[in-house]
């Protein structure tokens, strides 16, 4: 709240639990709500389709009700397209256009550390956070 009110936005904070919360984001009854995302598949799509799509708009998972008709055109086009360099610069233009009309502020994006000790082996770090430690064993002490 101070930090808001450092910037000159006064804001009434409630606190909803989660059911709640959703329900009335995708009602609009909010000028302002905190949320996160997390991806579970490393794709663009993955994050900007559900979240900034005039589609999530009109269902409500797009909380800012945010809708760019040329936006939603360059991410069904990358959808579609399988040149990945071509792919990767209909995401940048879609996404110019995302920070240019700013319908929302990411505060935050983490960076995920492991620390492991020698006696650890086989473990693999997931670029998307949910590592899988099937294959991870500590070694056998002599």
């Amino acid at each position: 709240q101070a930090d808001l009110a450092a910037v000159g936005i006064q804001a009434d904070i409630r606190v909803f639990e989660w059911g709640e919360l959703i329900k009335r984001a995708k009602n609009g009854e909010h000028d302002l709500v905190f949320m996160g995302w997390v991806g579970d598949n490393g794709d663009p799509d993955n994050f900007l389709t559900p979240n900034l799509s005039c589609a999530a708009a009109q269902s409500g998972e797009n909380q800012a009700g945010w809708c760019d008709t040329k936006f939603d055109e360059l991410i069904r086009q990358a959808r579609a397209e399988n040149d990945r360099e071509t792919r990767a610069q209909l995401y940048r233009q879609a996404l110019a256009i995302f920070h240019e009309q700013a319908p929302w502020i990411p505060l935050a994006h983490p960076r995920l550390f492991n620390v492991l000790t020698p006696e650890v082996e086989g473990f693999r770090m997931s670029p998307l956070g949910s590592n899988n430690f099937a294959t991870t064993r500590l070694k056998a002490k002599p």
